[in-house]
């Protein structure tokens, strides 16, 4: 069914959805290469991994300040030049970050590259809402979701063996400054090159909104309602971040696995959040949207209860399930909020989307670093689990008028 789906989705993209396909897979690789060297980066230059704690979080300082600002600008702006701007922001800030040294000038060539990406990535939604039609919404964003996920792998491949081939070309250390440099040069390239697809003209597909008492076609919506919208995806980060940030430490404390084998079994989640965010539209299609959303991010639940068994296979299929329900949920949530918000408000609650769960990711990494020292996992993933509920809840009680 699932293959059958995706041929017919297929068939059906139109020439702009293909080019935000193309920019998607080019910006989700530059972004997949950029975090596996990054950090590595950072050490060849004597950095510890305190100073990657900190610019991961001036990172996502940049989406919490940025967001809402950035939010206004994509309406004002319109999503297609958005995407552009932050693309060129994304590549200079690359630029600046592999020209400095000192911990200010990292500070500040991460905070561009943060809100830049904030920029580019919150953008690409309202875009393929704009040339979409309503009814293909949930296939689209599935698929847009699974390119970006899947191709983390080819760079995470690709970004692997790049440190070495700059290395021999340089006649320099494989771990020298100048190999990382030049290796993450490739992050700008394709940086680039993710905006040749968005440059011309998209046609848009003309808006058919849903007509009802909380939801008028033209009328925009109160901030109390767009807030609403947004609880899902605070939960979302707070779920998140209580065990991601930590995820190779989990399968090396419990477990004892070596880093091979903890990078084996962090692909493997990867895999699934690839093959999830397929599985969503045929989810969807026939339970709508709300409650198709809801029940996948239910299905998050049972998967880290898995992770709750003290033996490898349970607790890695639950890592698997976990991205796999989370990623097939994800896209159909985004549809779902884009068909109830008025299109000169779709900038502003993606953002706004994008804010509270970057909050939510934050503070629950903070508490659970703390929590792990001295009661270790099991609290976590409870805690979790709790998230999750509280999470996929929150979509099934929205008021929204089921298809």
């Amino acid at each position: 069914m699932l293959t059958t789906t995706a041929r017919f989705g297929l068939a059906r993209l139109s020439p702009p959805v293909w080019r935000i396909l193309a920019h998607s897979l080019l910006f989700g690789l530059a972004l997949s290469v950029a975090d596996l060297l990054f950090n590595f980066y950072l050490a060849s230059l004597g950095y510890a991994a305190d100073t990657a704690g900190l610019l991961s979080t001036v990172s996502r300082g940049a989406g919490m300040v940025m967001g809402l600002p950035l939010g206004l600008l994509i309406d004002r702006l319109g999503a297609q030049r958005a995407i552009l701007f932050g693309l060129a922001g994304y590549a200079g800030g690359w630029v600046l970050m592999l020209q400095a040294t000192g911990l200010w000038a990292l500070i500040i060539a991460q905070f561009i590259v943060g809100a830049a990406y904030i920029l580019a990535g919150t953008a690409v939604t309202p875009l393929l809402t704009a040339v979409t039609r309503d009814a293909d919404r949930a296939s689209v964003f599935g698929l847009n979701a699974s390119a970006t996920l899947i191709v983390g792998l080819l760079g995470s491949a690709v970004g692997g063996v790049l440190p070495s081939l700059a290395a021999q070309a340089l006649e320099v250390g494989p771990q020298d400054t100048a190999a990382y440099r030049a290796a993450l040069a490739l992050v700008i390239v394709l940086g680039i090159a993710a905006m040749l697809p968005v440059i011309g003209r998209m046609p848009t597909v003309e808006e058919v909104r849903p007509v009802g008492p909380d939801n008028g076609p033209e009328l925009n919506l109160p901030m109390r309602r767009l807030l609403r919208f947004a609880i899902p995806a605070l939960l979302l980060g707070v779920a998140g971040g209580l065990l991601l940030p930590f995820q190779n430490l989990f399968f090396r404390q419990q477990f004892g696995l070596d880093d091979a084998a903890v990078g084996v079994a962090l692909a493997v989640g990867s895999l699934g959040m690839g093959l999830g965010a397929l599985l969503g539209s045929p989810v969807t299609d026939r339970l709508g949207l709300r409650r198709g959303a809801a029940y996948l991010r239910f299905g998050a639940v049972f998967a880290m209860l898995l992770m709750l068994v003290p033996t490898l296979a349970p607790a890695a299929l639950g890592f698997f399930l976990r991205g796999l329900f989370v990623a097939a949920s994800f896209p159909q949530n985004d549809a779902l909020v884009m068909r109830h918000t008025p299109p000169a408000q779709r900038g502003l609650v993606m953002s706004l989307m994008s804010v509270l769960w970057a909050g939510g990711w934050a503070l629950a990494a903070v508490i659970s670093g703390l929590v792990q020292i001295r009661w270790g996992f099991t609290p976590i993933i409870i805690a979790s689990v709790v998230a999750y509920i509280g999470s996929a809840t929150s979509i099934l009680t929205l008021r929204v008028p089921d298809e």
